[in-house]
């Protein structure tokens, strides 16, 4: 079967404009993602230019093959500028434009050169793809599958540009993979025409995953101390418990201190931020979903470990919250944690090591306050 470019050509067009407005209309539909709109405009930008680049070709203006090739260059610019945002940094605007600079102050030099152009394109190309997928990998703040096979793409797309750019100016000699060094070719017509369409799945199946993935966090968190709530707690302490493979278990149950007197004395909205304060120092000195908060000012904690080591570790805690509580409220501030501590060998539940732990801090109260009791 023989492709024709010109037909490969007006569709890789037409497909990229249909899957840029496609993921704009997306972002339209969601504006959390903003990532969508940046690689939709990539898409478009890639569409524009491709149609310079072509009739730059065709009339032989100098200056259509400028702004096609800039702004085929700006769409991978976007396209890493996506990737940057989808992560929730920002800093885009520079690295973004940074490309289509370097296109835009070359050219003069190497106008009459469509071997050294399509290198620098290339290059450049290569090195927005190759950021891209590193970004994906290395910043995700939350683990989603189809961001790893967008690094996957990302990444061959790179080393695909940085290939063109070497055969640009070492030609092998065999026609295929020669083909993939030409300006437009039918095989990388067909390539792109295959690789497009899957980009634009990969990018809205992860605005997608990422959607539910913050929904799942919003139903397991504590809305002010941003720790897992009892509900997430109670699920990770189970299947703690089911894999403990015999090692000793141990339940911290924290309790603040005259809480009610912090509110009336001064002021809830710094009543708040001691609860914050002490979701901080129990993320600094847990292991990440060990803890969570089960309402009010009552926090617990599960721990692979025997009861003299967390009780050291609920020491800790209690020293770190009073050091707290002065650099919020002032020396003069009181605030404080009693603690119950209950441990088991033999795989209690728990529920029952809830009630033990409950036990414990009754009697960490009742002696007198901040300070750890065993059950």
């Amino acid at each position: 079967m023989k492709l024709d470019p010109a037909t490969l050509h007006v569709a890789f067009v037409l497909l990229s404009a249909v899957l840029g407005l496609l993921l704009i209309f997306a972002w339209r539909q969601n504006r959390k993602v903003e990532a969508l709109a940046w690689w939709g405009a990539a898409f478009c930008l890639i569409c524009l230019g491709i149609g310079l680049v072509n009739h730059g070709k065709i009339s032989g203006t100098p200056m259509a093959l400028l702004a096609g090739n800039a702004l085929g260059v700006l769409s991978h610019g976007a396209l890493y500028a996506g990737c940057v945002r989808f992560n929730g940094r920002r800093g885009i605007l520079l690295p973004a434009a940074a490309g289509p600079l370097v296109w835009i102050a070359a050219f003069p030099f190497i106008a009459d050169e469509p071997q050294i152009r399509l290198m620098l394109v290339a290059f450049l190309t290569g090195v927005y793809a190759s950021f891209s997928a590193w970004e994906l990998w290395k910043n995700a703040p939350q683990p989603l599958a189809s961001q790893r096979v967008a690094v996957l793409l990302l990444a061959g797309l790179g080393c695909l540009s940085f290939l063109r750019g070497w055969l640009g100016i070492t030609l092998t000699s065999i026609p295929w993979i020669d083909a993939f060094a030409s300006r437009w070719s039918s095989e990388m017509a067909l390539f792109l025409v295959v690789f497009t369409p899957t980009m634009a799945f990969i990018f809205l199946s992860m605005a997608k995953e990422k959607v539910e993935y913050g929904y799942k966090q919003a139903a397991f968190s504590d809305p002010l101390t941003g720790v897992p709530n009892r509900r997430a707690f109670m699920n990770y302490a189970m299947r703690l418990i089911e894999r403990r493979a015999g090692r000793p278990i141990t339940c911290l149950l924290f309790d603040l201190d005259n809480f009610k007197s912090i509110n009336d004395g001064y002021g809830h909205d710094a009543g708040d931020r001691v609860l914050m304060s002490f979701g901080d120092v129990l993320a600094r000195h847990l292991p990440p979903q060990s803890f969570g908060r089960l309402g009010g000012e009552e926090f617990a904690a599960v721990l692979l470990m025997n009861s003299g080591e967390a009780i050291a570790v609920a020491d800790d805690i209690r020293h770190a919250l009073c050091a707290a509580g002065h650099a919020l409220l002032g020396a003069q501030a009181q605030v404080t944690v009693s603690i119950g501590c209950a441990s088991s060998l033999s795989g209690k539940s728990v529920g029952i090591l809830l009630q033990e732990a409950d036990t414990a801090l009754y009697k960490a109260k009742d002696y007198g306050r901040n300070v750890v009791i065993s059950a």
